[in-house]
């Protein structure tokens, strides 16, 4: 039974601490994902050209199909900083005095 308490308190502590941090794990996670579609559009290009010039035979189709993925990606990492863009505005409209940057509760 301590070990399930252990496990609980840590996914606990690591949901604290990712929404204390949202910002930055938004960033980070848009760094990732700018860094892997670079990568993948890299050897696409290489793959395109490669089959154009030495006819590798690079399956075209996949581009396309990758493609549709990595923008399915960008919309969900711009969903995520919507959804805390607008905690923020809620936050800084109703939940704190005119002028004032928006606090925690209790604060």
């Amino acid at each position: 039974m301590k070990l399930f308490g252990r496990i609980k308190s840590g996914i606990l502590d690591i949901a604290t601490w990712s929404q204390r941090h949202l910002e930055r794990l938004i960033i980070l996670i848009g760094v990732c994902v700018m860094a892997f579609i670079l990568l993948v559009l890299v050897s696409w290009t290489v793959g395109y050209y490669a089959n154009g010039f030495f006819g590798l035979k690079f399956e075209l189709g996949s581009i396309w199909q990758g493609l549709a993925a990595c923008v399915t990606a960008i919309g969900s990492l711009l969903s995520i900083a919507g959804v805390n863009l607008g905690k923020h505005y809620i936050d800084s409209k109703f939940n704190s005095g005119a002028g004032l940057p928006p606090g925690r509760r209790g604060e």
